[in-house]
C-alpha cells in the first residue's frame, strides 16, 4: 500500500507591483467591455423596428421625441407652447408660473464608445453654436434609454455634445443636468440659477442599471 504524502499548503506567490497592475488593467477593460455590450443592447431596443410601415427616419424620430417632450413636460406641470413655423431658433416654449423659457430639443438614438452623442448647434448655414440670444435652455433627450437632460444654454461648451448616461468617463460634463427639470421650476429671490438642482438627493445610477428612472 502506497504511503500517504502529507498535504503540504502551499501560499501563492504575491505578484509584483508591474504584474498586479496588469492584471488590475485586464479586469477593467472585460469590464468595459461588459459595459459597452449592455449600453449596446439598450440602444438597439430602443431603436427597435416599428410595428408597420418600415423603420423610423430621423425626421420620424424627431417628431416622436417632440411628443415625448409635450408630454414630460406637461406632466410635471409647465405649461407648454410652440411656436408657428419653424423659423424660431428654440422649438418649445415652457410657462413655469414664474416666467417663460425658450427650450431647443435635441434627440439621439446612436450610441457610440460608451456615450451618446449630439449636436448642439443651430441648423443655418455657419452651423453656428446656440447663444442666449436665442434660446435659454437646450433639452438632450436619450431616446432609447428615456433619459432628458436639461442644459442652460450658457453651459454648452461645444457644437458636440457628448453624455456618459452610464458612467465611466473623466469628461462627463452633463451629467449635473440629468433630469435637472427643477432649473426652470419657479425660484425664490435668494437662489441661484443652479439651487434647485442641488436639492435633488435621488443616488445617480451606475453602468449596471441603466434604466434610470
Amino acid at each position: 500500500m502506497p504511503k500517504e504524502v502529507p498535504y503540504l499548503s502551499v501560499n501563492p506567490i504575491p505578484l509584483s507591483p508591474w504584474n498586479q497592475r496588469r492584471a488590475n488593467q485586464t479586469a477593467s477593460a472585460l469590464a468595459n467591455l461588459e459595459r459597452d455590450r449592455q449600453a449596446d443592447e439598450e440602444a438597439l431596443f430602443g431603436t427597435k423596428m416599428p410595428l408597420v410601415r418600415g423603420p423610423l427616419w430621423s425626421k420620424r424620430r424627431g417628431e416622436l421625441s417632440e411628443l415625448a417632450f409635450f408630454y414630460k413636460a406637461a406632466s410635471l406641470g409647465f405649461g407648454v407652447a410652440k411656436p408657428w413655423g419653424d423659423t424660431e431658433r428654440y422649438d418649445f416654449i415652457l410657462d413655469s408660473g414664474q416666467r417663460l423659457w425658450r427650450v431647443q430639443l435635441k434627440s439621439g438614438c446612436h450610441h457610440r464608445k460608451r456615450c451618446y452623442d449630439l449636436h448642439g448647434r443651430c441648423g443655418n448655414q455657419e452651423k453656428s453654436q446656440y447663444t442666449s440670444k436665442e434660446i435659454d435652455i437646450l433639452v438632450a433627450y436619450l431616446v432609447p434609454i428615456n433619459v432628458w437632460y436639461i442644459i442652460p444654454v450658457e453651459k454648452i461648451q461645444k457644437k458636440a455634445l457628448l453624455f456618459f448616461p452610464y458612467g465611466g468617463a473623466r469628461c462627463a460634463h452633463y451629467e449635473q443636468y440629468r433630469e435637472a427639470w427643477g432649473l426652470m421650476a419657479p425660484q425664490t429671490s435668494g437662489a441661484s440659477f443652479l439651487s434647485a438642482n442641488s436639492l435633488d438627493t435621488r443616488p445617480r445610477p451606475g453602468y449596471l442599471d441603466p434604466r434610470f428612472l
